[in-house]
Formats: C-alpha cells, sequence, structure tokens
C-alpha cells in the first residue's frame, strides 16, 4: 500500500460538528480513468534518465542542443584566444601591449615592453648587446576623444632591459575614449590602439 493510499477524511455534517461523514482516499480509483502515461507514473514503469550526462544526450534535442552549445563554447575560445588585439603586437622579438585607463578625472596609458621567452631562449638573439649599447624604445602616445579627434599627443622613451618594461604617461579626460600609439623599437615600427577602461 503506497502512503497516500486509503487516507481518511471527514466532513461534519450539517449542524453537527461532532458527527461527519468518513471519506477514502483510494488511489486505483482516482486514476482509473486518467490518461496511460499517468498510471504507468504512479505504477513505477516511467523510467527517467538519471545523471546529468546521461540526460543531455536522451534525446535528439538535447543532443542537439548539448553540441550547439559546445561549439559556441569552442568559437568564444579560439577567438580570444587566436584573434588579433589592436592593443598586443609582437616585434623584433618583443612583446608590445598598449592599456589605458580613467581615474580621477584623467586619463593613465602604459606599454608593457618584454622579450618573447622563445626570443630570450635563442642565443642569437642579442639582448645584453641591446642593454650594453642602451638601445631605446619610443613611442608617442595619441589621446583621442568620442568624435575621433586628437586631443594631445605625448612622446616616451625607455632603454631596453631583460625583463618587462613600461613607458607611461596620462593625460587629462577630456571624453577619450581610445588611446592609439606609435612604437618604434630597433628599427621597427608598429600601432596599437586601446579603448580606455572606464573605473568608477
Amino acid at each position: 500500500m503506497a502512503f497516500y493510499d486509503n487516507i481518511p477524511e471527514t466532513r461534519p455534517a450539517d449542524g453537527d460538528s461532532s458527527d461527519g461523514m468518513v471519506f477514502r482516499y483510494n488511489r486505483e480509483e482516482r486514476i482509473k480513468n486518467a490518461p496511460k502515461i499517468v498510471q504507468d507514473y504512479y505504477a513505477g514503469k516511467l523510467n527517467p534518465t538519471k545523471g546529468l550526462f546521461k540526460v543531455l544526450v536522451a534525446t535528439k534535442f538535447n543532443r542537439f542542443m548539448l553540441f550547439t552549445v559546445a561549439l559556441c563554447f569552442a568559437v568564444v575560445l579560439i577567438v580570444n584566444t587566436f584573434g588579433s588585439r589592436p592593443n598586443l603586437v609582437t616585434a623584433a622579438g618583443f612583446e608590445i601591449e598598449l592599456s589605458a585607463f580613467c581615474y580621477d578625472e584623467s586619463v593613465y596609458a602604459q606599454i608593457k615592453v618584454h622579450p618573447l621567452k622563445k626570443s630570450l631562449a635563442d642565443k642569437n638573439f642579442p639582448i645584453d648587446q641591446y642593454i650594453k649599447d642602451q638601445e631605446k624604445v619610443s613611442s608617442i602616445f595619441s589621446f583621442v576623444d568620442v568624435d575621433g579627434q586628437t586631443l594631445d599627443k605625448i612622446q616616451k622613451s625607455a632603454e631596453i632591459e631583460k625583463n618587462a618594461f613600461f613607458l607611461r604617461t596620462n593625460s587629462p579626460d577630456y571624453d577619450i575614449m581610445k588611446v592609439e600609439a606609435s612604437v618604434e623599437l630597433l628599427g621597427q615600427k608598429v600601432d596599437l590602439t586601446s579603448k580606455v577602461a572606464r573605473r568608477e
């Protein structure tokens, strides 16, 4: 007998709260006219799929949705990993990255330069000679507003080092939306662009 079978229910008679009629709940009687799927469910004939992965591949539609989600995830991962980034380039064995953010009514921009690991591992890469000869990296920072007009230009330079080194500058924030930088390194010239990150 199931837990809810033959549950007594009482209803007081009219005008008399002490005497009442007794009704008994019978599941078989109740579901006798129910659809077959309901009868099978109560009889325990339905065996729902258990386990997260089994549910995800239980039906053709579920398999299609799982494949779609996996494909979208793969596309996003590939684009983020291998997609071109306007604020990151490599030149002459160095990686150059431009970043910019706004804080306290000023826009701060920085260029991070460091030799690539494969360059340092290459015995023919003359990093020590660059340091000895005091070779420099120079850059012109351009601060561009929402209308595409350049509001400020600042030139900075720094000597090449074996570890990461930086070129930093800042400018008053007059609705500056992006910073462009033209970097010259060991005879190579590259251009970078970075949107200004707003930090509240």
